[in-house]
């Protein structure tokens, strides 16, 4: 169902792996197995991308009780909501992730969440392969990228309406680029956290994107569009990690000469 659109974006962006599709729902996909392992909703995205399976998961698959909370599979825990536990001393009274309870309450304002307790089933797939029906739950789709492709992947998102994508850091890896793109509709960026780099295949030089699928048409011709209108632009996406870029003459003068300005 996704196979083309699919090639369509890692050529464009120039993607090393496939993006995962994962879908929110009450009840599982048709066909589809249960995952037969537990782990966290984060380590699940590389059983799709990087193995190539196609599952549904339950909360019983489920390793990590923040997750479970914030991708609507739960409610909170003990320790949570209080700031307890996140701020509490690591590693046998908690994470050592804020300086003091109070920080993280202030904090867990700004995290994406679904209704405690709405979702049943958490579905992935290799977007290429993708076989859900958006019938079953709000799909989205996440990726790994460096900064630059996800320059050009943000301006996509925004190409035709306008507006600003959302970046959050503080915030769980799922709350941001899972939860935010099911609740509000929206493209998400994340540096990540720390779960999400210690468990997670995520280059160093990597952050994380999330969208919503049913605006995978629209990135997609958005992206060719931008490329096909500024090759300057296309030949800069080829520039690899670990080089800057020496900006020629001629990509000065097209900043003021009146050509550039259309008639």
């Amino acid at each position: 169902m996704y196979k083309e659109r699919c090639e369509r974006l890692m050529k464009a962006l120039r993607l090393e792996r496939i993006p995962a599709a994962v879908f929110f729902s009450t009840h599982p996909p048709e066909n589809v197995a249960r995952i037969d392992r537990v782990l966290k909703a984060c380590e699940m995205l590389d059983v799709a991308r990087m193995e190539g399976k196609v599952f549904y998961s339950t909360v019983e698959n489920h390793g990590c009780k923040n997750g479970c909370y914030y991708l609507g599979l739960t409610k909170a825990f003990e320790g949570l909501k209080t700031g307890d536990w996140t701020a509490g001393r690591y590693p046998d009274k908690g994470r050592s992730n804020w300086a003091t309870p109070v920080a993280f309450r202030r904090a867990l304002a700004h995290y994406p969440r679904i209704d405690e307790g709405t979702i049943k089933c958490i579905s992935y797939a290799p977007l290429d392969r993708c076989p859900f029906k958006p019938e079953i739950g709000g799909g989205i789709v996440v990726l790994t990228c460096t900064p630059k492709q996800g320059l050009y992947l943000a301006r996509a998102a925004i190409y035709r309406m306008g507006g600003a994508v959302k970046g959050l850091t503080g915030p769980s890896t799922c709350s941001v680029v899972m939860a935010g793109p099911f609740q509000e509709g929206e493209t998400f960026y994340t540096l990540g956290c720390y779960g999400g780099r210690i468990f997670v295949k995520i280059k160093t030089e990597e952050l994380y994107f999330g969208f919503p699928i049913e605006r995978l048409d629209d990135v997609v011709d958005s992206l060719e569009a931008q490329l096909r209108d500024r090759p300057d632009l296309d030949r800069l996406l080829d520039e690899g990690v670990g080089v800057f870029h020496l900006a020629e003459e001629s990509e000065r003068e097209v900043q003021i000469s009146p050509d550039a300005i259309p008639k």
